[in-house]
């Protein structure tokens, strides 16, 4: 991150016009044309190619030469994107350079408002895993022919930014939504041991009744499955409060692949409470409660 924010100084105003219309074209290509970007932003391809070398010296844009002269954007420019938005809008003022996490397909970093509000910043980085295990995994990408890292990412945040904002309101124990752009959401902070750290608990079994109780409300009240629970993305707060976060797969409980999905997150949860704190759990009279069989 000490990269983007040293990049961000350095930009302009035509520098983000660049960049954007890199980000428009790879909704088509994974490389853009220069020929496109010089139309977009109505320069001469030599006044563009010096856009890009600053660029690419900031390591904003990488570039292809083979059959035509192309550009993508790197996981930085995309950051710079999203981030410049939201300073503007005046969600962000600060940034913290040390990440409070980092996953295989998100990293999460600590940020200010301009109200002096402790947030936390979520970028995702679906591009850390392959196409063919992102299209396996996230049924929500569809059978697109093509579909650029960024568009991966985007939609994994739209997705989480709006399981928040439903299941929030109703008192699911999830972060609060403040905003999000492109691949980046802002959220409330995130503290707390994380569950697959295995924090020492006073009553195991009623944290894992919160959990399933959170479950509940989510599919009951919201039309909302998670899909991707384990103790990876639950943590442990203050007085054993939980928090379920990461969200981005979340299903309609209408879903044909809801059941199955409901059930997998209770039988990983279950599995996970017998096995760290031995907890004896009967799964069965929670699946027939959620009419699960």
């Amino acid at each position: 991150m000490k990269f983007v924010v040293e990049a961000l100084r350095k930009l302009d105003k035509e520098d983000f016009k660049v960049l954007k219309i890199i980000e428009i074209g790879m909704s088509k290509s994974e490389y853009v044309p220069v020929e496109f970007i010089a139309r977009g932003i109505r320069k001469d391809l030599e006044y563009v190619f010096r856009r890009l070398q600053k660029l690419s010296n900031l390591g904003l844009v990488q570039r292809m030469k083979g059959a035509y002269i192309g550009y993508m954007l790197t996981s930085r420019g995309y950051d710079c994107l999203a981030l410049d938005t939201l300073y503007k809008r005046g969600i962000l003022r600060y940034l913290s350079l040390k990440p409070l996490g980092v996953g295989k397909e998100s990293d999460v970093y600590e940020g200010i408002t301009p109200s002096g509000l402790r947030v936390a910043v979520k970028l995702h980085r679906l591009g850390r895993i392959s196409f063919r295990q992102v299209k396996k995994k996230r049924t929500y990408v569809g059978k697109r022919r093509h579909i650029s890292w960024l568009y991966e990412a985007r939609l994994a945040a739209e997705r989480e930014y709006t399981a928040l904002t439903l299941l929030h309101p109703i008192g699911v124990a999830v972060p609060k939504p403040i905003s999000w752009n492109r691949h980046v959401v802002v959220m409330s902070i995130i503290e707390g041991i994380p569950l697959y750290e295995c924090p020492e608990l006073d009553s195991p079994r009623e944290v894992f009744n919160d959990i399933i109780d959170n479950i509940k409300r989510a599919c009951k009240d919201a039309g909302i499955v998670h899909g991707d629970l384990s103790e990876y993305n639950v943590v442990i707060q203050e007085e054993e409060r939980v928090l379920i976060i990461d969200w981005p797969q979340w299903v309609p409980s209408i879903h044909p692949s809801a059941p199955l999905l409901l059930k997998r997150d209770i039988l990983i949860l279950s599995k996970f409470f017998r096995r760290k704190y031995k907890v004896d759990l009967n799964v069965e009279s929670i699946f027939s409660e959620l009419g699960v069989t």
